[in-house]
């Protein structure tokens, strides 16, 4: 398999959404979603309901705490949420890993009080290698939503001191819409495509968070192929890429979409290569220390900005 596009933050009636859990797995199903993460706030009650006959899913909880809201996902036994504050939160991922599971940080620029108490990360991480990956952007697709800018902008921080952090997209599903541009992150799979599988490529930094367009790339050098989460040597490589405009062209808007460029980008978010959104292949030095990601940007309603960006190289 090769980057399915997916839903790592969904809700049912088992917390605070509107779906029953086999509902959601055919709403997510109709959408063409490869699999889902069911994160119901504080419980497990709904993972028994799971079907992966009808559609692949991660038995996944969302920590609701009073300082942030994390993503918990495949850990193979409880880690109590109840305790968690603001200088304990290493102690806690750490038993999270312990437990077999991994950790994502969920919308850390959300509204907080008084509108959503809770929703903006304020726990004090001091050892963000346990992070395993982050929503870089949340919810609907709009430029209005100005979270998602200072989330980018936090991840490209962690990035540049040297944290290996993928990145994700949370639709926060609670409910069928009738509206509105919704992304998904696309995980590149290896093999069956199950919850197993799903993790090990989250725990790999295999992702990309788009607005639907499947994109994704690799890199050649002296006969060998990197892809996107791996660690290479310094040195020159061709970058390969794939872009595929219609991949979720269904789950667009009603803005008006162009695709402009790729941007290749590395430490402080400096564009260090900018070519047209349909070239295949580029050529370019990667500096030891430096990560690299790639962006596929164009314009909404005339409006540049970023419609999907990958987890980084990385150049040891």
């Amino acid at each position: 398999m090769s980057y399915l596009p997916c839903e790592l933050h969904c809700h049912t009636v088992h917390s605070d959404g509107a779906f029953q859990v086999n509902e959601l797995l055919e709403n997510a199903k109709a959408d063409h979603l490869a699999l889902i993460a069911l994160t119901d706030h504080n419980t497990f009650s709904g993972h028994a309901e799971l079907d992966d006959s009808l559609l692949p899913a991660i038995k996944g909880i969302e920590w609701t705490t009073y300082f942030g809201h994390m993503l918990v996902l495949g850990a193979k036994e409880f880690v109590d949420w109840r305790d968690a504050v603001p200088n304990n939160i290493d102690e806690k991922i750490k038993a999270v890993k312990a437990a077999g599971g991994i950790v994502g940080i969920a919308h850390p620029f959300q509204m907080g009080s008084p509108v959503c108490t809770g929703g903006r990360w304020e726990f004090n991480i001091k050892n963000w290698n346990n992070v395993d990956y982050m929503e870089i952007w949340h919810e609907d697709l709009t430029s209005i939503r100005s979270e998602n800018e200072k989330s980018l902008a936090l991840w490209t921080s962690l990035l540049d001191k040297g944290y290996k952090i993928a990145a994700s997209y949370g639709r926060d599903w609670h409910r069928p819409e009738k509206s509105g541009h919704y992304g998904c992150t696309y995980i590149d799979i290896d093999g069956e495509i199950n919850a197993k599988h799903a993790i090990r490529a989250l725990r790999l930094g295999k992702t990309v968070v788009s607005t639907g367009a499947k994109f994704f790339f690799r890199v050649h050098r002296h006969g060998n192929t990197y892809s996107i989460g791996d660690t290479v040597r310094k040195g020159t490589y061709t970058f390969s890429f794939f872009t595929d405009l219609h991949s979720r062209l269904k789950n667009a808007g009603e803005e008006s979409v162009k695709y402009k460029t790729i941007k290749i980008v590395t430490n402080g978010g400096k564009t260090v290569l900018e070519t047209r959104f349909d070239e295949r292949h580029v050529r370019l030095k990667l500096e030891r220390n430096h990560w690299y990601r790639a962006e596929l940007w164009g314009t909404v309603d005339g409006e540049s900005r970023p419609l999907a960006i990958t987890s980084p190289l990385y150049c040891e």
